[in-house]
């Protein structure tokens, strides 16, 4: 008779590792039941599986153990969705885009945008598909200072915090909690500081009420609070403004070039307040152009390091919304003394160009001047003029034919650089009485037009210029397109039909400029601008000078618009040191570049926030709109297919229109970048079709529709 085997727990860690590379997953039970393992021995196993949970070689999901295989490291921004789970994105070996999963209990002390220290794993599923997961190794750091919401109570009227956006949730901490005010009603709005970031929690410090839910406004100031943007000034800085002289003296006038008696003019929108810029233009006996582009000295009367200036670096740039204006400069300096108002002499930095009929400089000139604006033109009334719809003194006509005839010189040399127009149609919002009565799309006419290629040749000399003189200065850059995003942007146009048009990879602005102008004569002309605008790097601030693509520009940095953005503040001050006051120091060189390099990445920060809050707000407006069209019916163009749905553009209003998957009454079979089909419907980028409004969300700005 056999002997009884004696039973032994003899299940390693490789053994395991290879059963669930082989199974993909398996629960505690079928591992317990594949390898024997006796109950007495149940401790064992799970001490095994914790110690490979915890090196990270597997994982658990739901009750199954999966195995899992590092990827990489990386640092990252998360982006958490409203039903608070997250998703990082990361490229493999392969330059391949790919998303990592996060679940929500690693998610206590993470909001939404975070930048995190993550390891990526990969596994299978039970499909054997291979997936991605993230693991968070550190919080390093929260994008906003400030996050918004509600304070509302518990037991003991204890306070706690509830996010005014959803996806902004996770375990908050009021840190000092008695400093929340006893009245605070639950429909009001608070402010909190958000403090050091750490996995285990968002702590918070209460700051202030910014508005109630019942306040029409309360979307917009919510994107105030969260961008730290401040509608008035501190009291220094007021006291400051206050104390400067409203007036040109008699001294400063003697210490400038004196233009006064030269004709010059402003030319902007009816609605302007703040005029930076105007224009003086003539022919010389030659032939040649003399063109001067008259600056506001704003750096003459904001002084480095003072209040104003402090102040002026932390917005970085005047926010412009559909009903007010928030300046980077107090009222004295942005409508007051800095601004070219009509007949009162001001302060200018003027570029004097001698341009040939080729649109090449043949000499130029910068110097501290003083004019006097003749006359504040505005963009309708020329336009009206220079198309034979309106009459004008003879001096005013002749400056603007001149001016005419010089711009389209010098639009014609950019586009032959390669200069890309792509002639996007920007809704305007109309407001009465704090209230949307209509959204209009702004033309672009020949003064407008004008205007740009003027400032344009004035940014691009002034950049040749420091970079000719060696000098450390502030650029616009503008990077190519990266390789991915034009053959994401091939495929679209050969999908579309439009196979016989290549997009250029030869880093070319001219190459680019040329496939833009075919698209223009398709019937895809406005959709596919959008894709083409979407495979555009972004522009930034840099003292390192890589040129503006975008513009085909070599050397590119502001300099017309210093009474609403910074970066033009700086460059006049550099000239101003540099040049004027011949105060360049080479020794100290490189500390130059260091503080240009911060100001630079603040102020790339700065419009970044800027123009969030400037789109989110129109998004809103747009929202508030179209309550009225609520079972309306309009004819949209598909855009973009996302994996939640469907996006429109309602072209009259350049309205974005959302249809969700969920709200087809269909199954969906299959979703790409460019289509999506269901058992009976299809859907494709550009066709049109008849929708209709079925709701709007007046906090997000977003319209939503079904199928009409």
């Amino acid at each position: 008779m056999d002997k009884k085997l004696k039973y032994t727990f003899n299940l390693n860690e490789m053994k395991l590792l290879e059963f669930l590379k082989e199974k993909n997953q398996a629960t505690f039970l079928e591992i317990a039941k594949v390898f024997k393992i006796n109950r007495i021995d149940n401790n064992k196993l799970t001490n095994l599986l914790n110690k490979l949970l915890n090196e990270f070689k597997i994982d658990k999901f739901k009750d199954n153990y999966r195995l899992i295989n590092f990827v990489t490291d990386l640092k990252t921004n998360i982006s958490v969705t409203s039903k608070r789970f997250g998703f990082v994105d990361f490229q493999d070996q392969n330059g391949n885009n790919l998303s990592a999963f996060i679940p929500s209990f690693q998610l206590n002390g993470i909001l939404d945008k975070d930048l995190l220290d993550v390891s990526i794993y990969s596994y299978k599923n039970e499909h054997n598909e291979v997936m991605y997961k993230a693991n968070i190794k550190a919080n390093l750091e929260h994008p906003f200072k400030y996050i918004t919401g509600f304070i509302q109570y518990g037991k003991n009227r204890q306070p706690y915090f509830k996010p005014y956006d959803e996806k902004m949730n996770g375990k908050f901490i009021i840190l000092n909690d008695k400093s929340v005010p006893k009245d605070l009603k639950e429909t009001d709005i608070v402010k909190c500081e958000v403090l050091k970031p750490n996995l285990e929690s968002i702590v918070l410090m209460y700051k202030d009420v910014i508005a109630n839910i019942e306040d029409k406004n309360h979307s917009m100031y919510k994107l105030f609070a969260t961008y730290d943007v401040n509608e008035t000034f501190d009291i220094d800085v007021l006291t400051e403004a206050s104390s400067i002289p409203q007036f040109v003296s008699e001294k400063e006038i003697s210490e400038r070039k004196d233009l006064r008696k030269l004709l010059t003019v402003t030319i902007d929108g009816l609605d302007t307040k703040d005029f930076d810029d105007a224009i003086s233009c003539y022919k010389l006996d030659n032939g040649n152009y003399k063109l001067f582009i008259h600056i506001a000295d704003v750096s003459y009367y904001v002084k480095e390091g003072s209040p104003i200036d402090k102040e002026a670096l932390k917005r970085g740039t005047s926010i412009y919304l559909p009903d007010r204006v928030i300046p980077m400069l107090p009222f004295e300096l942005s409508n007051g003394i800095c601004s070219l108002n009509p007949n009162v002499d001001r302060c200018c930095l003027t570029l004097e160009l001698e341009i040939d009929s080729f649109g090449n400089n043949k000499t130029y000139d910068i110097y501290p001047s003083v004019i006097t604006s003749d006359y504040r033109l505005t963009y309708n009334g020329v336009n009206d003029f220079l198309e034979h719809k309106l009459d004008v003194p003879n001096e005013i006509a002749e400056l603007l034919l001149n001016a005419q005839s010089l711009a389209s010189i010098l639009r014609a040399k950019k586009i032959n650089e390669g200069y890309v127009d792509f002639e996007i149609e920007e809704p305007k919002i109309i407001m009465k009485d704090g209230n949307v009565v209509d959204i209009v799309i702004k033309k672009e006419g020949i003064s407008e037009k004008m205007i740009e290629d003027f400032m344009v040749r004035a940014n691009e000399t002034v950049a040749e210029m420091m970079q000719d003189k060696k000098l450390p200065s502030i650029y616009r850059i503008h990077d190519k397109p990266d390789d991915e995003k034009l053959m994401n942007l091939q495929n679209l146009l050969s999908f579309v039909g439009l196979k016989h048009l290549k997009v250029p990879f030869d880093g070319n602005p001219k190459s680019f400029e040329l496939l833009v102008e075919k698209i223009k004569e398709t019937k895809f002309d406005d959709y596919i601008k959008m894709s083409l605008l979407r495979t555009m790097q972004k522009a930034s601030y840099s003292s390192n000078n890589i040129g503006h693509f975008g513009l085909a520009s070599q050397a590119y940095s502001h300099f017309t618009s210093p009474i609403r953005r910074y970066p033009d503040l700086l460059l006049h001050r550099l000239i101003r040191n540099y040049i004027f006051q011949k105060q360049y120091d080479p020794l100290k060189e490189k500390e130059y570049i260091e503080e240009i390099s911060n100001i630079s990445l603040l102020n790339s920060e700065a419009e970044k926030n800027a123009m969030t809050i400037e789109r989110d707000i129109v998004d809103i407006k747009k929202s508030e709109f179209f309550q009225q069209f609520i079972n309306k019916t309009f004819k949209a163009t598909i855009v973009s297919i996302e994996k939640f749905g469907i996006f429109f553009n309602i072209e009259e209003y350049q309205a974005s229109v959302l249809i969700r998957f969920e709200d087809l009454n269909d199954e969906v079979l299959k979703i790409s970048n460019f289509e999506a089909k269901g058992l009976t419907h299809y859907f494709a980028i550009g066709q049109t079709r008849d929708i209709k409004i079925t709701s709007v969300d007046l906090l997000k700005g977003n319209i939503n529709a079904i199928i009409a």
